[in-house]
């Protein structure tokens, strides 16, 4: 894998200057590979609106840092927020069945039955009624801080645009059905959500006579209504069941719930809540008369605000918002990654790209040009996101990324190495990383140099996943003296699984595996994008206890 053909004895290619190469590779422009973070020349400078985009996901970055410094990485809620408003909304889910049993629909019944609920033994209505209205919360909570984490950190558009837009559609059904339970318990809050809703609602060219004449006399307000509301209220689980199919269709190995830990410390914080401080209703709603003072949940009731403007612009406004958020993939958009690309003469279907393919790009179908292997590997360029995991994966250097052999990576490895390397210096160390690149452009040399690391060469990859075990082996006998890996951390890496596989080949628990690496001459460290100090601390120690 990636190594580069010997040339026969006295054919060996020369150097522009007419001396030999080492070792026989062809020298190349540094750093001309398409999958490089940062080629040489530098990529044009970003427009504006993305530049300020990536200052906003460096203190985003920084925020990540500081929980992985409190509780580590693989605890950091800020990794797992998806996962962690699914399991709340399996929590409100169960509780709402339960719920559900006692609940009676009326003008009359249904506050009833919510106090009835209220005051069962053990306080186990409390307790459940009190677990579903938090885990509700959660949910909506985690799933925003899941779509700033994916607009700030970048991952919301090309192929993944159907992640963002199917994600604002579960954000909306979530927070619509919330809404409706609050309708419901049919207190004054509920009274106040009815009288609201029915004013912006009346906007609409949809009911015969103004929605809120509905909502000013009890006796007008039937059960057919509440009924309605209750249906929609435990229909759109449903939807959101094939929203969240929608959402996650396009990665393999979808993960649905956190890890262990993280989910029993959510649960335990959410059973906290319930008993410290439980949900409790108001005084019934009464539309006999004004309700006076209520104090309005903002959490909910966000938009509380444009009622007092003409229900018009606050359509508007929510609409505008709405197409805005759903345009952002397009709008903020940036340059097209170099995709991976299946070469059949290479090709020996060994499934391996297929199985660690985080987006189900990879396909196998059957083969018949004659050859003795039986399938090939096909990509879809819609669904591949340019990560080059599967490069990484394959034995037989089958898949390219953008339009190049991968064979060049090591001889732009040998270029760096020559380039950094002075006479009768150690050898240099070459450095493979990712996401860190992008810190590191303005200052980084066309030869992979940084003026703090001296004798350090850096290559950009679009993820540690990219590297096949055998190139860290070939980047040593090319003539460097160690090699270090700086990949992202592994529950937040970009393409979700690039540096777990990573790991595991280099522990040998994924094929293809490492053999024979001096651990000595190896390390690799995961870091978040803005840890650059620690990044340049960590070479500078290793560079120290390299053998010489």
């Amino acid at each position: 894998m990636y190594e580069p053909h010997a040339p026969e004895a006295g054919n060996a290619p020369a150097k522009p200057d007419g001396r030999p190469t080492p070792l026989g590779l062809v020298p190349v422009p540094p750093l001309t590979l398409p999958f490089a973070v940062f080629p040489t020349p530098a990529r044009p400078k970003e427009p504006l609106r993305r530049r300020w985009l990536f200052r906003a996901g460096t203190a985003w970055q920084w925020a990540e840092v500081a929980l992985d410094r409190l509780v580590s990485p693989p605890l950091n809620p800020l990794y797992h927020s998806g996962t962690i408003a699914m399991f709340s909304l399996a929590v409100a889910l169960f509780t709402g069945i339960y719920l559900f049993l006692f609940y009676r629909v009326g003008v009359d019944a249904a506050h009833r039955s919510i106090e009835g609920i209220m005051a069962q033994p053990w306080a186990i209505g409390s307790l459940i009624r009190s677990l579903h209205r938090y885990s509700s919360d959660a949910a909506i909570l985690a799933a925003v801080l899941h779509a700033c984490k994916m607009f700030l950190n970048d991952r919301f558009w090309g192929a993944r645009w159907i992640g963002w837009v199917s994600g604002l559609g579960l954000l909306a059904l979530v927070w619509v059905t919330s809404a409706t339970g609050y309708w419901l318990v049919w207190d004054v809050q509920a009274q106040i959500l009815s009288l609201t809703g029915a004013k912006l609602l009346d906007v609409l060219p949809v009911f015969g006579e103004p929605l809120v004449r509905t909502f000013l006399d009890s006796s007008r307000i039937q059960n057919f209504l509440f009924f309605l509301i209750l249906f929609i209220h435990i229909t759109i689980p449903l939807l959101l069941g094939a929203m969240y199919w929608l959402h996650v269709m396009r990665l393999s190995r979808a993960r649905f719930m956190p890890p262990r830990v993280v989910l029993w410390v959510t649960g335990a914080a959410l059973l906290i809540a319930s008993i410290v401080r439980p949900a409790l209703s108001g005084p019934p709603a009464d539309l006999s008369r004004l309700p006076g003072v209520v104090a309005i949940d903002w959490f909910y009731f966000f938009y509380f605000p444009l009622t007092d403007l003409d229900p018009r612009l606050g359509w508007a406004l929510t609409l505008g918002v709405g197409a805005v958020l759903l345009v952002l993939p397009w709008v903020l958009r940036g340059a097209p990654p170099a995709r991976a690309r299946v070469e059949n003469i290479a090709c020996t279907g060994c499934t391996r790209c297929w199985k660690d393919c985080p987006y189900e790009a990879i396909i196998m179908v059957p083969r018949h040009d004659g050859t003795r292997y039986k399938q090939t590997a096909v990509v879809n360029p819609a669904k591949c996101v340019g990560c080059g995991i599967c490069v990484g994966a394959c034995d037989s250097a089958g898949i390219l990324l953008g339009d190049q052999p991968v064979s060049l990576l090591g001889h732009a490895v040998t270029a760096r190495r020559e380039a950094v390397a002075a006479p009768g210096a150690d050898a240099p160390v070459l450095v493979y990383a990712c996401r860190l690149m992008r810190q590191f452009a303005d200052r980084l040399g066309p030869d992979g140099s940084l003026p703090e690391l001296p004798g350090v060469a850096l290559m950009g990859l679009p993820c540690v996943g990219t590297l096949h075990p055998d190139m860290i082996a070939k980047s040593l006998e090319a003539g460097a003296g160690g090699v270090f890996v700086a990949g992202c951390v592994p529950e937040d890496c970009p393409y979700r699984e690039g540096s777990l596989w990573l790991a595991e080949r280099l522990g040998g628990a994924r094929m293809p595996a490492a053999k024979d690496l001096p651990a000595d001459r190896l390390r690799v460290r995961w870091y978040s994008p803005v840890e650059t100090a620690r990044f340049v601390n960590d070479v500078r120690a290793f560079q120290q206890e390299l053998p010489r």
